[in-house]
């Protein structure tokens, strides 16, 4: 099983002392804080089942080519709803609930809360969130989405409303936890967070640290991905090297294979180089940080962690 766990660095965020109950208690009070274009810190404590986790959503996309042989997902915006924060009742799925018509969300989902509280649908704007928001109603308790059928890969919006640290809980098909997952992100901004299994995801557990209040929005599902084949293994031997590196990363492969493109993003996601049929990459006049390189190859695509000096 590959594993392509991708770590970066937030540094910075405000805390609040205080936090209320309930969502309902909120309406245009959050104060957005100052985003300084860092991501999300992701850290994988028990390493089972994930192949991949993601915090731009083109490294997502790139994931699902490299590792789905079914890339396909379904995607919830979570439009249509009410117009102000409301309760929305112990569900929320496509059946209908308290806050949206049967029918009105996509097949395949259910949003719920632990200990049979309320779910809260949260409208664009109304707590400083730029697009709608799902997930348990109080603060105390913390949002659960189950899948139907199970799925391979699950990507959204992440919020959370006081506290940076976030608990991804990801069980398998016969409901037994395979991962657990860190996720460090600002509070009161929507951060992007993916993630690819190869093996069927039943549920997973969204859960704030010290009743922080976590939201999802923008929720992605679906895929078929599996473990390792026989190309999977040949690409696991390629390396990059010197890594980090002040101006020339070599790519160093089996004699077997070759490069027919390299694209570099950095951590936002944002292309910044483009090679073709070369195994050399001069990121020169790159400024220092972490970089994400995309290699296609004839036998498949992989992507690489680079470090600049």
């Amino acid at each position: 099983m590959r594993k392509i766990t991708l770590f970066f660095i937030f540094v910075g965020g405000i805390m609040f002392a205080q936090q209320p109950q309930s969502y309902l208690e909120l309406s245009n009070q959050n104060q957005t804080n100052e985003f300084n274009g860092e991501t999300a810190t992701v850290i994988n404590n028990s390493s089972q089942g994930i192949i991949a986790t993601y915090v731009a959503k083109v490294l997502f996309d790139i994931g699902l080519e490299e590792n789905c042989s079914e890339p396909t997902v379904t995607y919830e915006d979570f439009l249509g709803g009410p117009i102000e924060i409301l309760n929305c009742g112990p569900t929320m799925s496509n059946a209908g609930d308290g806050c949206y018509d049967p029918g009105e969300l996509e097949i395949g989902f259910q949003i719920s809360a632990s200990n049979g509280s309320d779910t809260v649908s949260i409208p664009a704007g109304a707590i400083g969130n730029t697009d709608p928001l799902a997930g348990a109603i109080t603060f105390a308790e913390y949002t659960v989405v189950e899948f139907t059928p199970n799925v391979y890969a699950i990507a959204m919006d992440i919020w959370e409303n006081n506290f940076p640290l976030t608990d991804i809980r990801v069980f398998g098909e016969t409901g037994e936890l395979i991962e657990t997952i860190q996720v460090n992100v600002p509070t009161n901004i929507q951060v992007f967070f993916g993630m690819i299994a190869d093996e069927p995801i039943s549920k997973i557990e969204v859960q704030g640290e010290q009743d922080s209040g976590e939201l999802v929005g923008n929720l992605y599902f679906g895929a078929t991905c599996e473990a390792l084949s026989v190309n999977d293994n040949i690409l696991s031997q390629l390396s990059v090297y010197p890594n980090p590196t002040n101006d020339i990363a070599t790519i160093k492969m089996p004699s077997n294979i070759e490069v027919v493109s390299m694209k570099l993003f950095d951590v936002l996601g944002n292309l910044v180089l483009k090679n073709a049929n070369t195994t050399r990459l001069d990121v020169s006049n790159l400024s220092s940080g972490l970089y994400l390189l995309d290699i296609t190859t004839t036998v498949g695509s992989i992507t690489k962690k680079i470090v600049r000096n």
